[in-house]
């Protein structure tokens, strides 16, 4: 079923075309993704998509009562109400439903005597009808739904009393984003989804939404989050909306193939336009063959000229170089405690080699910036030691960069640090991270984030480093200058160390992934693909072991912890077992009896007998209620389990 299309849409802004003769269309259940380099009009598109904006021509058709989520990158949540207050609104409905099935239970209760009448047996009915509603509703199960996705999003248990005013901003755009989940809308509109999110949330987003029921148009930057979800991309670029079917590995493919395609048929065309105005010329005064000069010149005006293709805009031209290679042995990390007044984590230990581009990974505030900024000499070790290799010389970049404020012109600024550097030379140089022309007077303050980290990582180029240490080196940079990045630091014949959440720019670019955890961190010898398989293999190998020895306690114990204190935590586990075990035969039990009381309420015998159809009433009144308690304590119990 089509839930949404887009017909020959045409959009400018200031007089400048955006994007024209725009075709676009969702099927129930589809994964679309939106590309293209910043400015190009993603957002633009999604607005339009959502009704938020206009657009100059075109046609718009909608399916009936369309219900549609729209998440923006700047959108919060502004409200005293607490999260579960909050979490709550959109089973609303469902909360009225029951509120209407006690009033009928309380109705039927009072109103037994009146057993024979048709009043009575049209309460039942409705009674029925609400309860059959609620239960395919999964009325049983919202509050489970709520605390699920929170905690999917990195809420705690004690966040859900707390007001939401009193929330960072990106606090309250995630939390934007459990109630639009929770909506399940039949069209969902994702603008950088992930922006706010570490790892971790985001691979629980990506599962979450693969079992998503409605259809989800994304705007990310995130390469291996569009990979995971979308099966179609719609690439924005020069004007255009261009369709490819797969995900984004496979548009990458089919858009490198279509423009050599295009590139073909325009250069075809090209030598077939210069044939027949070369004949023309040379005919077209001749007597003998003016006729046959004139036929070529009528096909000439009746040729559908192909435009050149064009990738959109430029591509940075970036390449990391040096003077002098290190030695072997870069860095000997051993025992290294890094933080300001206490360590973050146990002793760190691992070797750095001539070539690795090692990528750090870790849940945040686990230290990865901090561990990078020790090595790299700009922050003290509080313990433990960093012995360094032969002629290193290291260049360090800092994601906090990217937001330096100057009144400096990018020119002036670039020339400051290099004032031995010709003019030519410095806007070659500038040229290559896109800073062309006029662009190189723009003042530095008024520069976009992108366009900031470009300009220091020109600065980074200049300084011919062999080690290279990257905190995000991708952030705030689009995809296609994130894929020139890539390109320039997968040549580096140096050493990197990077730390970054872009999975894609990961995998692309490390040869090892040391995963920092508070018990110091493991190495895993391959890119982030090979990490994920070593751990779900070392996750797999753990549950089996669990089940062929349910003695062996199922949980990391902290080697200071004392063998009393595992003893114990392992009784515990086995209490809430136990418990959740005894909850689910209760549910099961009391749903099987409210079955039947349902059941009995229809037959005459029942409620033809006032006392009986009374009786039956309170009871399953009173059998709600236990199970609405019993639910509640299996949610909090799954919660509690280790």
């Amino acid at each position: 079923m089509i839930l949404l299309q887009l017909n020959d849409l045409t959009k400018s802004f200031d007089g400048e075309d955006i994007f024209n003769n725009v075709d676009f269309e969702v099927k129930t259940g589809e994964r679309i993704g939106i590309v293209g380099r910043n400015g190009a009009g993603k957002s633009t598109l999604m607005k339009i998509i959502a009704g938020v904006e206009d657009y100059d021509s075109g046609h718009i058709s909608k399916s009936k009562n369309l219900k549609l989520g729209y998440l923006t990158q700047q959108m919060t949540l502004n409200t005293d109400q607490t999260v579960f207050e909050e979490m709550s609104k959109p089973f609303e409905a469902m909360k009225n439903l029951e509120q209407e099935m006690k009033l009928e239970t309380d109705w039927l209760a009072e109103h037994a005597t009146e057993y024979d009448t048709e009043t009575y047996k049209s309460h039942i009915d409705r009674y029925e009808a609400l309860s059959n509603q609620f239960e395919q509703q999964d009325g049983y199960q919202y509050e489970s739904k709520i605390k699920t996705v929170l905690h999917g999003l990195n809420f705690s248990e004690a966040d859900f009393d707390r007001p939401i005013n009193d929330f960072s901003g990106g606090q309250k755009t995630r939390l934007s984003l459990a109630q639009m989940l929770l909506s399940e809308p039949d069209l969902l509109l994702l603008d950088e989804p992930t922006n706010h999110l570490d790892m971790e949330t985001t691979q629980w987003l990506e599962s979450y939404l693969n079992y998503f029921k409605g259809a989800i148009v994304i705007i990310s930057h995130d390469r291996y989050f569009l990979d995971k979800i979308v099966t179609q991309i719609y690439d924005v670029a020069l004007g255009d909306v261009q369709h490819y079917v797969g995900n984004y590995a496979q548009f990458i493919d089919q858009r490198d193939k279509y423009y050599e395609k295009r590139m073909q048929e325009y250069e075809s065309q090209q030598a077939e336009i210069k044939r027949l105005e070369t004949f023309v010329d040379k005919n077209i005064a001749r007597a003998s063959t003016t006729g046959m000069a004139k036929s070529r010149r009528k096909m000439l005006e009746k040729i559908e000229r192909i435009n050149k293709p064009m990738i959109d805009a430029k591509s940075a031209n970036i390449q990391f170089e040096f003077d002098r290679n290190t030695g072997n042995d870069v860095f000997h990390i051993k025992n290294l405690e890094i933080g300001y007044e206490s360590p973050i984590t146990k002793g760190i230990t691992f070797e750095v080699t001539k070539g690795d581009h090692i990528a750090i990974i870790g849940p945040n505030g686990i230290g990865k910036s901090t561990l990078i900024k020790t090595i790299a000499n700009i922050q003290n070790a509080l313990n433990g030691s960093i012995t360094t290799g032969a002629n290193l010389k290291i260049g360090y970049y800092d994601q906090k960069q990217a937001e330096f404020k100057s009144n400096k012109t990018i020119l002036d600024y670039l020339w400051d640090q290099y004032p031995t550097m010709n003019e030519k030379d410095i806007r070659a140089v500038l040229g290559r991270f896109l800073f062309v022309q006029e662009d190189v007077k723009k003042i530095i303050n008024d520069l976009s984030g992108g366009e900031k980290a470009r300009l220091q990582l020109a600065l980074l180029m200049l300084e011919r480093n062999n080690v290279l240490i990257l905190d995000e080196p991708t952030n705030h940079l689009d995809i296609d200058s994130k894929e020139m990045l890539e390109q320039a630091l997968a040549n580096f014949k140096g050493t990197i160390l990077f730390v970054s959440h872009d999975r894609y720019f990961i995998n692309e670019l490390a040869n090892k992934v040391y995963d920092l955890d508070y018990d110091g961190g493991t190495m895993y010898l391959g890119n982030y693909q090979y990490y994920i398989e070593k751990t779900e293999e070392k996750a797999a190998l753990k549950a089996k072991e669990e089940l062929e020895n349910p003695t062996v306690n199922d949980t990391v114990i902290k080697q200071n912890d004392s063998y009393i204190d595992q003893k114990q935590q392992k009784r515990e586990q086995r209490q809430i077992e136990r418990q959740i075990e005894t909850c689910e035969l209760n549910i099961e039990t009391y749903e099987e009896e409210i079955n039947e009381i349902n059941h009995q309420l229809t037959l005459p015998d029942i409620y033809s007998d006032p006392e009986k159809a009374n009786s039956l009433a309170i009871s399953k009144s009173e059998i709600e209620q236990k199970l609405e308690q019993v639910m509640a304590e299996w949610a909090e119990l799954q919660e509690k389990l280790i």
